[in-house]
């Protein structure tokens, strides 16, 4: 019976040293594995997050960058259209209106003659002599503007009167000794005008 009983303490001695030996070794490293394994997947986890959230990050950003490019383009646009509707408005309001008033006054004989005497006293005040010829439109009747203009004017002028010449409204005065032309044409008065007034135009029109 002792022997039987030692035979049964060996095996356990043995089982005894397998367990600690191997089994437990084996349990703690199969531990040790999942371990591992867990924090590697909360790792891979933690990372394609990581990697999600810089991606939605990325592509908020350049949703971003496209509507910044997007409403710049759009403000460029309406300025564009807003400056291009401003030069239709003062090339029909204002140009076509100025057109119309200057041209309509300097193809009026009264208005000439003033402006040629205007002129003609203006050169008398600053002492320069010489013959003075004085140019009119075609369309504007050389006796009807001669008939306007004062005794003194008129005797100043190259043969006493007016001459026609290739303008569509308004005088040009020249000095002829002095090869010098003072010209207040209807071109040269509406480019004069428009000069002065078209800003206050602006002002009026435009200001916001």
């Amino acid at each position: 019976m002792k022997s039987v009983d030692t035979g049964k303490e060996k095996v356990k001695k043995i089982c005894d040293v397998l367990k600690r030996e191997t089994i437990e070794p084996a349990k703690k490293e199969a531990s040790g594995i999942i371990h591992r394994a867990k924090e590697e997947a909360q790792r891979i986890v933690e990372e394609a997050k990581r990697d999600a959230n810089h991606h939605i990050e990325e592509a908020q950003k350049k949703i971003q960058e496209e509507r910044n490019v997007f409403q710049a383009s759009i403000h460029v646009a309406s300025k564009k259209c807003i400056d291009l509707l401003k030069q239709q408005i003062e090339k029909e309001l204002f140009s076509s209106e100025l057109d119309q008033f200057v041209s309509n006054a300097m193809k009026d004989p009264a208005t000439i003659a003033k402006l040629i005497s205007v002129i003609v006293e203006a050169i008398e005040k600053e002492g320069m002599s010489g013959d003075l010829q004085a140019i009119v439109p075609t369309k504007v009747p050389a006796k009807k503007v001669n008939d306007q203009l004062i005794k003194g004017v008129l005797s100043r002028l190259k043969n006493n009167s007016v001459d026609l010449g290739d303008l569509a409204g308004g005088a040009q005065i020249k000095l002829v000794d002095k090869n010098l032309t003072i010209d207040m044409s209807e071109e040269a008065l509406k480019a004069l005008i428009a000069g002065y007034v078209r800003d206050d135009f602006r002002a009026a029109i435009f200001s916001s």
